[in-house]
């Protein structure tokens, strides 16, 4: 039995239902359903215990990272000389023509950088994603148009204090940039040097980093 994964749900149900209480009860269909989804996770870890050995987790191999694009070399546009002008004081004397502006050059804003290549394989294993095949899990895996309001006081307690050392004012200024970001490529080169920076791959805080991904990945 995976102790590690039950004491993780479990931690979700309480604070799921002491955010539902603090609401008057009041419950919506999301909040609803991702309850259904950890009721039934838990319950199937206790199942897989009578039934099947805990197998150990293996690691995803790291996927390599997509080759950046080159950068395009910057366009120079030049604005055509003025036509000379005539003196008329004096016949057949006329001005020189002023030399040509500089050209202007237009800077091209260059793409989003890509993860680095040399990123550690333990972190690239926490950004890892298969499509969800139950019910329950599409149901977790619904949109979130406003991280910073997906969240429930609890569940950002627990990310603050496990994935941002205890920072809350620095996860939600990470979670107002990941907002405008438009793809997981973009989100995943923002999160790769915080995960590895407050060590999101070891031990318990695994999970945890797990599904805070997940949960950034349900904002694209």
């Amino acid at each position: 039995m995976n102790i590690q994964q039950a004491n993780l749900l479990l931690e979700k149900i309480n604070a799921l239902h002491k955010n539902i209480s603090l609401d008057d009860g009041d419950i919506s269909s999301i909040e609803r359903d991702l309850m259904m989804s950890y009721v039934r996770q838990f319950y199937e870890t206790y199942v897989d215990a009578e039934t099947t050995p805990l197998a150990k987790p293996t690691k995803r191999k790291a996927s390599p990272a997509p080759a950046s694009k080159p950068t395009p070399k910057p366009v120079a546009v030049a604005k055509a000389a003025p036509t000379p002008a005539l003196v008329a004081q004096e016949p057949k004397a006329v001005v020189a023509p002023p030399p040509p502006p500089k050209p202007v050059v237009i800077q091209t804003p260059s793409p989003p950088p890509a993860p680095s290549s040399n990123s550690n394989p333990a972190i690239e294993a926490l950004f890892g994603h298969k499509a969800a095949t139950e019910l329950s899990e599409k149901l977790s895996q619904q949109n979130i148009s406003d991280l910073t309001k997906a969240l429930s006081i609890n569940d950002k307690l627990l990310y603050s204090n496990e994935l941002f050392g205890r920072d809350m004012s620095g996860m939600n200024t990470i979670l107002g940039q990941l907002n405008k970001l438009s793809n997981m490529g973009e989100a995943k080169a923002l999160l790769v040097n915080i995960a590895d920076k407050n060590n999101w791959a070891d031990g318990e805080k695994s999970e945890v980093a797990q599904s805070f991904i997940k949960l950034i990945r349900r904002r694209y």
